[in-house]
């Protein structure tokens, strides 16, 4: 009889330490080891982990919603602790149109973003001078948890709408025009339609700077024109108008740019003709000279002018200049700049001749706007814009294009090229009367252009900025693979708050030319998500990615691109990386392996205790054995654990990337019949992540781990040490 209860005690241990192992392995151990654990189904069944984040969908992005900022809005992420939002600005070209911009055009705009909207204030002050009214925005959100390390991919608002789903402001009235001597009962106010409006708040005062103004009157959105009736004693008299646009929303816009209008009164006189530009296409670099025919004053009356002007930057007519010799019917106006188109408008003005305080009469303007038959149309002659380099199929040579400069519709202009290697230095002429807007170019580090017109005196303007060609990409580029990065620096050392430590990213410079700097991108794909991460260029070889979001597991996707002196760029090259563990987050993602391994094991999951005895031997899922066998030995019990070549996962799961953790050694286990005792062995792991962990310092209590440490040992992917030998303690894997 005794021995037979020893021999049930002795199994009554084996089953003890069984459940001990298996429970140790799972990382479900209760950390009081006074209860009772529960039963190997239940331990092997454990919680579900988030291993992912889904993308953000249903991305809101107003339009024409607010005058000076955008809302962006889309739907929540299970499990994302915060988001991070970054934009794109798309700039339409001379036609109007849009294009859909590029993952690199994307720049971040707010990281940690704890709600599901967000607010990016594009004008502070918002002025019918801002140029941003005309930009369309784009927007891409992604999901964090910074805690475990999760990023989702990107939802971008262009990915089901494409520019239709990007974001504009709320727009400004322009082109406001209010009638200048053309009726004596009523001033005409007229504007340009603005997206979004529903309706228009018009109003008016009589100072110039717009200060004192009052609603006069309001019309729907359809309509975008308002006649102000004027009473007799107003005649004459100039009011400057303004215009507001509101929105389905019951949102204002900023106020429009101030159109100034007049009556005619009786007895003023007429408005100047023949007003026209004497050699005012492109052909002077400085200065417009303005012609007008003299209007007649009587014998009571003296004539004098106001010469005005409009452009096609600013609508608003501009003063040039009260011109009082009533003889003067030309004037020279040096005060324009290059690249803008000018129309010019004069108006007669009659005073008393004997010098009293009599009547001032204003003639209406001079029909001499864009808008007539002959306008007063002006411009400088003006550099070409958006010159830009790219390969030629003669590796010896580049081409250079650019657009046709300002006025080549009227004249037949030729273009000279300049070189120089220095950015700031003094440009040399290589290429003189090139027709067209491009040409071949001999290979130089910047170019500019200028327009020649050999037309008059002045024949050629100033230069255009400077443009570069872009720099080839980098000859290689490499980034570090679970690297001991602790040379570089300390601050570079540290481990994220997921246990990661950063990548390296090298690369070499091209063989063909010496770029000013590089731009470094990162993704968790290899052909798409990809984000900036150097707001300005680096110009070292390296750079350090201390990613907080990296995860272990994770691999991720780098491109290096090469940008010249003034930030341009296109030519990248590709590489891949992932950084380190510290040694508790490697036995970590270690026990992954071994806790889905044992979850194969039958005999464990027997109902009988005595059942539980035996061996056998399950296949990895990818390759590779683990061996069980649980016996009696002499007053206790001894169970082995051998691992061979075993491996169960892929890193992200993708086969092509290879096995996550390929292990090999023994976990093996002996107890006395009170269940107590000590593991012992050494798994050597490759994979993912190389390195080592031995079991010999683990205790055993009750039939379950309690105490002791592990000694893991962690290498890079030459079989270099990481992280020498250094104990992990027991309780590391098994937290819920």
């Amino acid at each position: 009889m005794k021995k037979r209860k020893c021999a049930v005690m002795m199994v009554a241990a084996v089953v003890m330490l069984t459940t001990g192992c298996s429970d140790f392995f799972q990382g479900k151990i209760s950390m009081d080891n006074t209860k009772n654990s529960g039963t190997l189904e239940d331990l092997l069944t454990p919680a579900r982990e988030v291993t992912e984040l889904a993308a953000p969908q249903q991305m809101f992005v107003s339009k024409s919603m607010y005058a000076g900022k955008i809302a962006v809005s889309w739907s929540d992420v299970e499990n994302a602790t915060s988001y991070r939002i970054e934009r794109a600005v798309a700039v339409p070209d001379s036609e109007g149109k849009i294009t859909v911009p590029e993952e690199s055009d994307y720049n971040s705009l707010q990281k940690f973003v704890y709600t599901t909207t967000y607010t990016d204030t594009i004008i502070q002050n918002p002025s019918y001078s801002n140029k941003e009214y005309s930009n369309v925005y784009f927007y891409r959100v992604c999901a964090e948890n910074i805690a475990k390390g999760l990023e989702s991919p990107y939802l971008a608002c262009s990915d089901t709408e494409g520019a239709d789903g990007a974001g504009k402001l709320f727009g400004v009235p322009s082109g406001v025009e209010a009638d200048k001597g053309k009726s004596t009962e009523s001033i005409n106010v007229k504007w340009n339609a603005v997206e979004g409006a529903v309706s228009y708040v018009i109003y008016r005062g009589t100072n110039a700077d717009g200060t004192g103004m009052e609603k006069i009157g309001e019309v729907l959105g359809s309509v975008q024109k308002f006649s102000n009736s004027i009473s007799e004693s107003d005649q004459g008299r100039e009011f400057f108008y303004k215009v507001c646009a509101q929105n389905y929303y019951g949102n204002v816009s900023a106020f429009s740019s101030i159109g100034m209008g007049y009556s005619l009164k009786e007895g003023a006189p007429a408005a100047p003709s023949g007003v026209c530009i004497d050699n005012g296409l492109g052909t002077s670099v400085s200065s417009v000279t303005i012609k007008w025919e003299e209007v007649a004053g009587t014998e009571k009356t003296t004539i004098s002018y106001n010469l005005y002007r409009t452009s096609s930057e600013d609508s608003s007519y501009t003063l040039v200049k009260k011109i009082t010799d009533a003889s003067a019917t030309t004037y020279t106006d040096r005060s324009i700049k290059p690249g803008l188109i000018y129309w010019y408008y004069v108006q007669a003005v009659s005073t008393p001749s004997d010098g009293t305080e009599g009547e001032v009469l204003k003639s209406p303007f001079s029909s001499s706007g864009a808008d007539s038959e002959s306008p007063a149309k002006a411009y400088l002659l003006s550099a070409p814009e958006n010159v830009g380099v790219d390969e030629s199929e003669d590796s010896t040579s580049l081409i250079l294009s650019w657009d046709a400069a300002l006025g080549s519709e009227d004249n037949s202009y030729v273009y000279n090229i300049y070189a120089s290697d220095l950015l700031n230095s003094e440009y040399a002429l290589i290429l003189p009367g090139v027709t067209g807007t491009s040409s071949a170019v001999e290979k130089h580090n910047f170019y500019k252009v200028s327009t020649v017109n050999a037309l008059d005196v002045d024949t050629e303007s100033a230069l255009s900025e400077a443009a570069a060609p872009v720099p080839h990409a980098p000859a290689t580029a490499e980034g570090s693979r679970t690297a001991n990065l602790s040379a570089e620096a300390a601050a570079v050392w540290t481990a994220n708050a997921n246990g990661v430590y950063p990548v390296r990213v090298s690369w070499t410079k091209p063989a063909a030319d010496s770029p000013a700097g590089y731009l470094v991108y990162r993704s968790t794909k290899k052909d798409s998500g990809f984000r900036k991460l150097t707001e300005t260029p680096v110009t070292d070889l390296s750079y350090i990615d201390s990613n907080e979001t990296a995860r272990a597991g994770s691999y991720y996707y780098y491109r290096v691109v090469s940008v010249n002196e003034l930030g341009q760029g296109k030519n990248y090259a590709d590489t891949d990386g992932y950084g380190a563990l510290t040694a508790d987050q490697w036995f970590r993602e270690y026990n992954k392996t071994v806790r889905n391994s044992q979850s194969k094991l039958t005999y464990m999951h027997k109902p009988n205790d005595m059942e539980k005895l035996g061996t056998e031997t399950v296949n990895g899922d990818i390759k590779g054995t683990l061996y069980y066998n649980a016996k009696v030995a002499g007053m206790g019990a001894y169970i082995t654990m051998k691992y061979e070549n075993y491996a169960d996962f892929y890193i992200m799961g993708e086969k092509d990337l290879g096995e996550y953790f390929i292990c090999t050694g023994n976990t093996d286990t002996t107890s006395n019949m009170s269940a107590n005792g000590n593991m012992l062995g050494t798994v050597v792991c490759t994979g993912m992540y190389p390195g080592s962990v031995k079991y010999d310092g683990l205790l055993i209590k009750g039939g379950a781990a309690g105490g002791g440490a592990y000694a893991v040992t962690t290498k890079d992917m030459s079989g270099n040490v990481i992280i020498p030998e250094t104990n992990v303690d027991w309780q590391v894997g098994e937290e819920k």
